[in-house]
């Protein structure tokens, strides 16, 4: 991609807002639209190489394309996490098995990615940082239920909890850990996890209505940080040569 966010607190408050919309979109997808879980995943898929072919031809750089892919990318993994419940898989099942494939992924993204140069501000975007991003949204969705349901927590709780746990996660990783493909996994399946709760949580206000909201929420959020002010694009141009 061309033009992607900085790894700053702006980029962490959308990624924030993308994993509890996502939710509820992926929600919206399966169920409002009748198109189920997995019956739904070609139309993201194609919507998804949409949006990566515009952004490869289009002469506008802006982290706007980053953003659209994400939100659909959560999307779908709502629905990969959500259909292990439709082929009878439980939690005892689908969360170890999620967990180890995410911890695979993340291993050989931090074994094979291209180290940063001393001025990247971001991390590597490739092939494999999109097949993390889809497994922690899975992971998320499962671990979000865990919590709510299995732990007895319910949505709102699981939300609450978690999120807690995701803001203490990223203050402590302020001051350079944001960058570490490690640390920054593990923040984004807490925040996946803490999405689901709240997403689910908010569906109970209607899920046509809550999507819209945070829909609009989302895209406001973007069209401020990222189109609006331009110091939370990231800077660096080897990185933006390589993560094409």
């Amino acid at each position: 991609m061309k033009s992607l966010p900085k790894i700053n607190w702006p980029y962490w408050v959308t990624l924030g807002m993308a994993s509890t919309g996502g939710t509820n979109t992926g929600d919206f997808v399966s169920e409002y639209l009748h198109i189920g879980n997995l019956q739904g995943l070609p139309f993201l898929a194609a919507a998804i190489a949409v949006v990566f072919a515009v952004e490869r031809f289009s002469s506008w750089a802006n982290p706007l394309f980053f953003w659209l892919v994400i939100i659909l990318v959560r999307t779908a993994a709502t629905n990969i996490g959500d259909a292990f419940h439709d082929y009878g898989m439980g939690f005892v099942t689908s969360l170890p098995l999620m967990l180890m494939i995410f911890a695979l992924a993340v291993g050989a993204y931090a074994r094979f990615s291209q180290r940063r140069a001393a001025d990247d501000d971001n991390i590597r975007v490739s092939p494999l940082y999109w097949l993390c991003m889809v497994l922690a949204g899975a992971l998320g969705t499962i671990g979000g239920d865990y919590v709510s349901f299995a732990m007895g927590l319910k949505p709102a709780g699981t939300g609450i909890m978690v999120g807690a746990i995701v803001a203490l996660f990223l203050y402590a990783g302020r001051k350079g850990l944001w960058l570490n493909p490690i640390f920054y996994w593990v923040g984004l399946a807490l925040i996946r996890t803490a999405g689901t709760g709240a997403g689910d949580a908010l569906a109970h206000f209607g899920l046509p209505v809550v999507t819209a909201i945070n829909a609009l929420i989302f895209f406001g959020l973007v069209g401020y940080f990222y189109v609006v002010r331009n110091d939370n694009r990231s800077t660096s141009d080897n990185f933006l040569l390589q993560s094409a």
